[in-house]
């Protein structure tokens, strides 16, 4: 948007599904200019019709929901917000991970929901030792019963409104397979 660029937009497509990577930088000095702005969905290569959930990675806050636009957090000097942006379903949809901030992009391996079992399934890369969390959009009609973690692992569900995290580390670097069940 700017030199040196304050936005920038970074489109994921694997073979789960799509989002967006999109960081917002305020490279001023000055505490009196915090920098906000409004981006257009075409402008983010989304589509202006459908609704999409925001996720901050450094604040580790569900943002919400737009549709057309969004507007970014006000952000002070030398500062950066990272979101992640997400197309709504109408059904729990991982929206983030805590292990990098391209949110998914490096560490999700496998994602699938099914439907009839009301169960959002995964594969994350693990870092042994390192503490892990799935953070995943839970829209108005659901509720998370349980989580089943891989390799005998033990997790932790929290709940604040519409954001479910589950909390977990491995003991190893194999991949976890993860259920939740709704």
């Amino acid at each position: 948007v700017r030199r040196p660029a304050r936005i920038w937009n970074m489109p994921v497509e694997r073979p789960f599904g799509k989002w967006s990577v999109l960081a917002v930088f305020n490279y001023t000095g000055d505490a009196t200019r915090k920098f906000t702005t409004s981006l257009d969905a075409p402008d983010l290569r989304l589509d202006p019709n459908k609704e999409y959930i925001a996720y901050e990675f450094w604040s580790k806050q569900l943002i919400g929901t737009f549709k057309g636009k969004f507007a970014t957090r006000p952000l002070g000097p030398y500062d950066c917000d990272i979101y992640s942006v997400v197309e709504k379903q109408d059904r729990p949809v991982l929206i983030s991970t805590s292990r990098h901030i391209r949110q998914m992009a490096f560490d999700i391996k496998d994602l699938a929901y099914d439907g009839p079992q009301r169960v959002l399934r995964g594969v994350s890369r693990a870092v042994a030792g390192d503490p892990y969390q799935l953070r995943i959009y839970v829209p108005d009609g659901f509720a998370a019963k349980r989580v089943e973690l891989s390799g005998g692992l033990a997790s932790k569900m929290a709940v604040n409104g519409n954001l479910l995290t589950v909390d977990y580390t491995s003991s190893s670097g194999n991949d976890v397979e993860w259920k939740v069940f709704f």
